[in-house]
């Protein structure tokens, strides 16, 4: 029976790549990034969380740059993190700080690695972790971070730096004044209308500013669709009223396999991930409230970055449409 075209180029635009993360990657980031901070969370309450700031992105910068690289874009964004948890003037001034370093890195072909380093310290924007004890907060992020980059280098998952080859001086002011003016915006609007879930804001508008441009709409799209359907998930789940431990059980298994997804279908593997972090928020806070943050969020992220991005290419057509023509290539 042959298959429907209309079907095929629908489905097809679910796919993002030929295959999905090997198991042995999942089963290295699950001991890169979750150990250390179910140690630390065991040991140390929830200021543990701490660990996870710095093990995830430690990991994602690990395998895009190499250990080096990460090790010095985790420890400034650590740094970054301790100025500015508790103080909502002094996020907005370390976000733009962060801007200027990011449009620096972009300039040398490093943006991923200091965007990877960049997804959690939007946690210390928001009252999530406590602030109390600056010194035990910073030595479990250190402890993180070495962690997660030693066993990504240790198990042969960490990546080669590019050469340091610079990119267009217009390209890099363009996009170190549009980030910065993004990520400024949504660290202020995420602390003035999501309360205590206001760091998505600015997470989900630095994972939809990560490279490649080629597909910022559709991209976007699919985020949000997925975001909804994985809270919608949760959501329902929680009508349910499981027990604790089949909640515990669900998210730590969706975990992986939504990394597993990702590089295949970020639309499966962003809902999985969706469903994982509200699951596991839902035991400390109410399920309805963080979902409807999370969708709110990510809609309000996606159109931010739409309307920077538009502004961004208007910038570079006028003033160097073979910068424009170079980022949005599919090979980006």
């Amino acid at each position: 029976m042959a298959r429907d075209p209309g079907l095929s180029k629908s489905l097809d635009w679910f796919i993002d790549g030929p295959q999905p993360m090997k198991w042995r990657d999942v089963a290295t980031m699950v001991l890169a990034v979750v150990v250390p901070p179910a140690v630390a969370v065991w040991f140390f309450g929830v200021a543990g969380m701490a660990a996870f700031a710095a093990s995830m992105p430690a990991h994602l910068a690990s395998r895009e740059g190499g250990g080096l690289v990460a090790l010095l874009a985790t420890m400034t964004t650590g740094l970054a993190g301790m100025v500015a948890i508790g103080d909502p003037v002094m996020a907005l001034l370390v976000a733009g700080c962060l801007s200027v370093m990011t449009a620096i890195a972009s300039h040398h072909q490093l943006a991923r690695p200091a965007m990877r380093a960049l997804l959690t310290w939007t946690l210390f924007t928001a009252p999530i972790i406590p602030d109390d004890n600056l010194p035990q907060l910073f030595v479990l992020y250190l402890a993180g971070m070495v962690w997660s980059v030693s066993v990504t280098v240790l198990l042969g998952r960490a990546g080669t730096p590019a050469a340091l080859t610079a990119q267009s001086r217009v390209y890099s002011v363009t996009f170190g004044v549009v980030f910065g003016i993004g990520l400024v915006s949504a660290v202020w609007l995420g602390g003035q209308l999501f309360d205590d879930h206001g760091f998505w804001l600015p997470l989900t508008f630095v994972i939809l500013s990560m490279p490649p441009y080629g597909a910022v709409f559709s991209r976007s799209l699919k985020r949000t669709l997925a975001t909804l359907v994985g809270a919608l998930a949760s959501v329902a789940l929680s009508q349910l009223s499981p027990p604790t431990a089949v909640t515990v059980l669900l998210a730590v298994a969706a975990f992986p396999l939504a990394f597993r997804f990702i590089p295949r279908s970020s639309f499966i593997g962003v809902t999985l991930l969706t469903f994982t972090i509200l699951e596991a928020l839902s035991m400390i806070s109410d399920v309805d409230m963080l979902a409807e943050a999370r969708i709110e969020t990510v809609i309000l992220a996606s159109l931010m970055t739409l309307v920077l991005g538009l502004v961004a290419a208007g910038v570079l057509a006028v003033l160097k449409p073979n910068a424009l023509r170079e980022i949005t290539s599919p090979k980006q």
